[in-house]
């Protein structure tokens, strides 16, 4: 049975200014450096309302028609709406990621691949650690596919859980939703602070979003009252073009401030009759159209625009980017005409002959892909093997549960025991908080990692989007709690190089803790290399694919001169050696990573190992080298 929802132009325009806002988002257009759209990942937030409310009033219309609602076929619209287009680009995606995925990659997509299939790569993509923020946009081809596995777990809950209370409360149902948005909100915002993976990712976090829509149905269904109000639809617009300018990664999210392009996305549903200058717009040709190809646009973009970045095709060229957006909205025309409403249609195709369609592809798939995986392992040599398993295992490193972390800190260990170690910096310490916690939980020693991307020891005013003065008080907070702790501190010391107020603020905070009577384990200076170790060597590879082997032979060396590296930190060097303590000890990655009796240079790689997986963050054997010697004098210090 097709449901009777009276079909409203507006919304589908909401639904193209909502994927453009995530186009433009991925597209990274910059203007003197300033990130225009940086807020465009919003869209998918607007998305969410707009679901809210029309499975409500399909819900409630039904309801009221047939004085029961038929499960079975509103999941039977569901499969018709959602997955023929899914599996498609799937399948396609599926060979891109054959031709331009390295082993590790491929293997990492096709688990994501799967996840997207059965509607759970938001788990997927949560417990392996795939940021969303960190990258705009990412080098998982289906990290977007995501908020379709929200939609679709909700679109599995919510149903029941509806039609369960809307029976028992009738009329109050409304005072239900309310408490539940005010409640799910302050949860979401609480979960913002220090489970930011969790809380981007979870339907948990995502049903106040879903539930404003819903309420925006349910007011409609018993009020029934005609809105056209066009102050307050073009506020709403004003405050979802807002957000996409003004938010970005940093922000907390979703959270509070999410509030604002919900809000909006209400506000336009709400007063939901074509008049005024925001009916214009959005019930516009083109805007409707787009609308209409929302959903393979979504579908489509992100693969095609992660698959030319991985390529390197879109490396700072805007015009190919655009020209790859050309061909998704081209796919996205053909997808909508021969796909969705080919599936969609009763009269062409039955349910009986699409389930068995549809089966058909999806085991197709998983033969295919475990085909390709075993194909894949004798394509590349072990070098490249090794190389991404570095990657991912620094990846995993930086999104561990206890990365990112602004006030409740990670704890391992005994509370009662007084012997513990913090580990405080930024991204490069990142990389070896897992190692380390193993080690020190083989001695009885607290571990407390403090790392946060761009945020190191320093406690000055403003240091950048990711780190500000409340995470370094927190900071504070925390060590102060355990007297004559071991603290070890690194940060990336090319930032201060010329600048005398930080270096003397970094300075004077390593002698505060000092008096304090906490010992302290300077890190001096990680090399960073002018090339992105990762890139070069693939790079090597592409252009060398019959004698790669010989060629890296020939050209491994991915170095440094001792000489650079020591001009780029010259003074903050300077100003660390004239420090000393009993309780200050010094790490010298130099004396591990440059061999400077012999020819000068510092490495990042060699013949068998990667030290550095880009120009700067560790390798898991890079941090393995960083560790041993770390554990040597953790175990000297304590035993004193």
């Amino acid at each position: 049975m097709k449901n009777n929802i009276r079909y409203r132009s507006d919304i589908d325009g909401l639904r193209a200014v909502a994927v453009i806002g995530v186009i433009l988002y991925h597209l990274e257009i910059s203007i003197d450096n300033y990130l225009l759209f940086s807020g465009g990942f919003l869209g998918v937030d607007v998305f969410f309302v707009i679901s809210g409310y029309l499975i409500t009033s399909i819900i409630l219309k039904e309801h009221s028609i047939e004085k029961k609602f038929n499960f079975l076929e509103f999941y039977k619209r569901r499969i018709r709406r959602l997955v023929p287009a899914l599996l498609f680009v799937l399948l396609a995606s599926l060979v891109c990621a054959y031709l331009f995925l390295l082993p590790i990659q491929f293997k990492s997509y096709i688990n994501s691949l799967f996840s997207s299939i059965f509607f759970y790569s938001n788990l997927h993509f949560h417990y392996t650690g795939q940021s969303y923020g960190q990258s705009i946009l990412s080098t998982q081809p289906l990290l977007h596919t995501w908020s379709l596995s929200v939609e679709e777990q909700f679109y599995i809950l919510y149903p029941l859980l509806f039609i369960f209370f809307f029976k028992i409360l009738k009329t109050q149902i409304k005072f239900v939703f309310y408490v539940f948005i005010i409640v799910s909100l302050i949860f979401t915002s609480y979960m913002s602070v220090d489970h930011s993976s969790f809380n981007f990712y979870m339907i948990t976090n995502r049903a106040w979003e879903l539930a404003c829509g819903a309420l925006l149905s349910i007011n409609h269904f018993q009020i029934k009252k005609k809105r056209r109000n066009s102050f307050w639809k073009i506020f709403g617009l004003i405050l979802i073009i807002f957000s996409f300018l003004y938010f970005d990664s940093s922000n907390a999210h979703p959270s509070y401030l999410t509030l604002i392009p919900v809000l909006g996305s209400c506000l336009i549903i709400d007063n939901y009759y074509k008049e005024g200058f925001v009916d214009k717009i959005l019930t516009n040709r083109f805007f409707v159209k787009i609308g209409l190809i929302s959903y393979s646009l979504y579908l489509w973009h992100h693969p095609i625009l992660s698959f030319g970045k991985i390529s390197g095709l879109t490396e700072n060229s805007l015009f190919f980017k655009f020209v790859l957006i050309l061909i998704s909205f081209s796919l996205s025309i053909f997808t909508y005409a021969y796909i969705e409403r080919y599936f969609r249609d009763y009269k062409k195709i039955n349910f009986k002959k699409l389930a068995f369609i549809i089966s058909s592809i999806i085991f197709s798939l998983i033969i295919l892909a475990g085909f390709l995986v075993e194909k894949q392992k004798k394509k590349y040599p072990k070098i490249l093997h090794d190389l991404y398993e570095q990657r991912w295992f620094v990846t995993k490193q930086y999104h561990k549960p206890c990365f990112q972390r602004k006030k409740y800190f990670c704890f391992f260990g005994n509370q009662t025991n007084q012997h513990t170690v913090f580990l405080v910096g930024d991204s490069l310490m990142a990389s070896l908080q897992e190692e380390l916690r193993i080690n020190l939980a083989e001695r009885r020693i607290n571990f407390i990692p403090m790392t946060n991307a761009g945020c190191d020891f320093l406690n000055y005013k403003k240091q950048n989007k990711f780190c500000n003065k409340e995470i370094q008080l927190n900071r504070e907070k925390k060590i102060n709690q355990f007297k004559e702790s071991i603290i070890i501190v690194h940060l990336n010391y090319r930032n201060i190089e010329n600048n005398d107020e930080k270096i003397m603020s970094f300075i004077d905070n390593i002698n505060k803790y000092l008096l304090l009577g906490h010992k302290i384990i300077l890190i001096n200076p990680i090399p960073q290399f002018k090339e992105n170790v990762s890139e070069t060597i693939y790079k090597i590879y592409r252009e060398n694919k019959n004698n790669f082997l010989d060629k890296y032979n020939k050209n491994e060396k991915i170095s440094l001169n001792h000489k650079l590296y020591s001009k780029q930190t010259l003074t903050i060097t300077q100003e660390l050696d004239k420090l000393s303590h009993k309780n200050l000890f010094f790490i010298y990655p130099d004396k591990i990573f440059c061999k400077t009796e012999e020819n000068n240079e510092c490495l990042a790689n060699s013949l068998k190992n990667i030290y550095f997986t880009d120009a700067s963050h560790l390798s898991r054997v890079g941090s393995e080298m960083i560790n041993s010697d770390l554990i040597k004098l953790i175990e000297k210090i304590n035993y004193k």
